[in-house]
């Protein structure tokens, strides 16, 4: 089939940026290499991070290709009932974020199994440990063929080639430098990725298919307006409900969320990530401004199979279609690369989280008691490599067994697997009342109960539940699998921990205490003097600060690629937002330093 004719090569131009890119990517990991002088400095930053560098981590670790693919193809086909879901949620999880978000970090853990321990003891400790670290190489994986498979079938890229190449990239960088490496190329990242999604936003509006943002409402389907005229409202409304229960649960999940806010110094920094997410949340919805493309493609590329022929879902490729259709030479890199930050923010902290895991939680335990901090170190790189090695594999062998489209996928999954695992970690990190065995116990029942919902499931059983008169129709019925899985995992999984608390005064005197202790400690904010904390505030501007002035420079040099002006300003705009950041941060470190010459670097 002849190829869509906007949809081009990458020029040179672009070849020059993505190797530019990745070279400084892998250097950012031998950067921050000196700073890792134990355990937790490699596992978690020591957990010692200012707010500004774990929140934009976090805000990166959530995102994935997964959000310019699965997430633009629904879009694509239901307008703004995706970004609305998310952003309506961010004021109603609030009030639970900035109370939990200072609890997590009062944890006093290197990592968030250690916190799960605390909580439930030996068992769940190490029932979680080992489900936990197939399950994140698993997703590591995933997130690695959805990039690798996508640039394949769209850019013309060798899949293979591909995949092993961005998989090594992630590898090393995160092995070479830890936790540290990981948040400072997050917040870089974060950054390149942002700003190309403004410039590929105002492009996309400027379009005459368009007409600019105040022409929206007249130039989309009116499905994108309407949610209701692809599927029934009642079940447009209880996706959505269960799409906010199943965020609040993450928003209690010790295991999962609680992990991002061990990075941060205390609990008052802690409450700064839950304010710069709600600020890019509510306040500047950056997940409407990312979408904004796939959405405007609708109208665009109306048949987005003769664009891309070559895909499984031709509709995963809506955003990238209107990428080729805007970016002049050179910024198509600028993409590519911003859209491999998403991924590799997802994997490179599922590797170092890993391995701490595997270190903190098995090597010290059960291989090697008493090992030193700089064994421990030594470990934790090495089996970063293995685990990244794994991730390779499982990458390569994914697209062999997916079946249905990336967003469909994803949610099955989360229903099947990932919302079973969080039920005790959340449930438990408020209401203690409930013995060790309640952790894994629940997560069994939780997955029997989701297996058994699966199976017998079918659209005909859920359209007789809800009384509809009408068959599910293809747009609902992928929905309406999700939410009954919910729905019976849900109530079956948090019955189960509840009950378990008549057992409770069975509990050993030891669990019981040990529990007491960590809600106490929960409750206790960090004193930095009294713990030992070390001043590393300026070196984290330092070091960022001259990261970002790296990028910014060589981004700054693309204002002398042949282009026509605005692919001129682009570039200017880019790279001098980028540049200008790093002269900021780097001019606030020297500031530090003068206050603080022992402060360290």
């Amino acid at each position: 089939m002849t190829p869509h004719p906007d949809i081009h090569a990458l020029s040179m131009w672009d070849w020059v940026v993505i190797v530019f890119y990745f070279v400084l990517i892998i250097g950012i990991g031998f950067l921050f290499k000196h700073v890792n002088r134990n355990s937790s400095d490699y596992f978690r930053g020591g957990g010692n991070m200012t707010w500004w560098v774990a929140g934009m981590s976090a805000m990166m670790a959530g995102l994935s290709t997964w959000s310019f693919t699965g997430a633009a193809a629904k879009v694509y086909d239901t307008g703004f009932l995706l970004p609305l879901s998310w952003v309506i949620g961010v004021p109603v999880l609030l009030p639970v974020g900035l109370y939990m978000a200072p609890r997590f970090r009062q944890m006093r853990v290197v990592t968030s199994i250690e916190g799960v321990f605390r909580r439930f003891g030996f068992g769940t400790e190490q029932f979680y440990t080992y489900l936990v670290l197939p399950m994140g190489i698993f997703w590591g994986g995933v997130g690695l063929n959805t990039i690798a498979v996508f640039m394949s079938a769209a850019l013309g890229l060798p899949m293979v080639g591909s995949l092993i190449a961005l998989g090594i990239i992630v590898t090393v960088m995160s092995a070479a430098g830890g936790q540290w490496a990981v948040a400072a190329s997050d917040f870089v990242q974060g950054l390149i990725m942002f700003l190309i999604v403004f410039v590929v936003v105002y492009f996309c509006l400027q379009l005459p298919e368009i007409g600019g943002l105040m022409n929206l409402r007249n130039s989309l389907p009116e499905r994108h307006w309407d949610f209701t005229t692809q599927a029934n409202a009642s079940l447009v409304w209880l996706w959505m409900i269960f799409v906010q229960i199943t965020a609040l649960m993450n928003q209690l999940n010790m295991h999962g969320q609680g992990a991002k806010f061990l990075l941060v110094k205390d609990g008052r920094q802690a409450r700064s990530m839950v304010w710069l997410n709600t600020i890019f949340g509510v306040f500047i919805p950056v997940v409407f401004v990312i979408q904004l493309p796939a959405i405007c493609a609708a109208t665009v590329y109306p048949d987005m199979a003769q664009v891309f022929p070559n895909l499984k879902i031709p509709e995963e490729g809506a955003w990238v279609a209107m990428a080729f259709r805007t970016l002049p030479n050179g910024l198509m890199g600028v993409l590519i690369c911003g859209m491999f930050a998403a991924s590799m923010s997802s994997m490179d902290t599922a590797l170092n989280r890993n391995a701490g895991y595997f270190v903190r939680n098995v090597y010290i335990k059960y291989l090697k008691r008493g090992a030193s901090e700089t064994n421990q170190v030594a470990v934790g790189r090495v089996f970063t490599l293995i685990f990244g090695a794994l991730m390779i594999v499982i990458g390569l062998g994914f697209d062999a067994i997916r079946q249905g489209n990336l967003f469909d996928v994803f949610q099955v999954l989360n229903s099947l697997v990932l919302l079973p695992s969080v039920i005790p970690v959340a449930l438990g990190s408020v209401y203690k009342r409930t013995p060790g065995w309640s952790g894994w116990s629940t997560v069994l029942v939780g997955m029997a109960a989701g297996a058994l919902a699966n199976r017998i499931y079918s659209p005909e059983l859920f359209r007789r539940i809800m009384g509809y008169a009408e068959p599910l129709n293809a747009r609902e019925m992928p929905d309406a699998h999700f939410i009954f899985i919910c729905a019976v995992v849900l109530a079956i999984g948090c019955s189960w921990f509840f009950l378990t608390s008549l057992w409770y005064s069975k509990s050993t005197r030891e669990h019981r205490e040990r529990v007491d202790h960590l809600f106490e400690d929960m409750k206790t904010p960090v004193d930095h003097v009294r713990e030992s904390l070390r001043d590393q505030d300026a070196m984290q501007y330092r070091l960022v600060g001259l990261t970002c002035l790296l990028f910014g420079f060589g981004l700054l040099l693309g204002i002398f690629i042949p282009n026509p002006l605005r692919g001129r300003m682009a570039f200017l705009f880019v790279g001098g937002v980028l540049f200008l950041m790093g002269a900021l941060l780097y001019g606030i470190s020297v500031y530090k330093y003068k206050k603080n010459p022992e402060a360290e670097r």
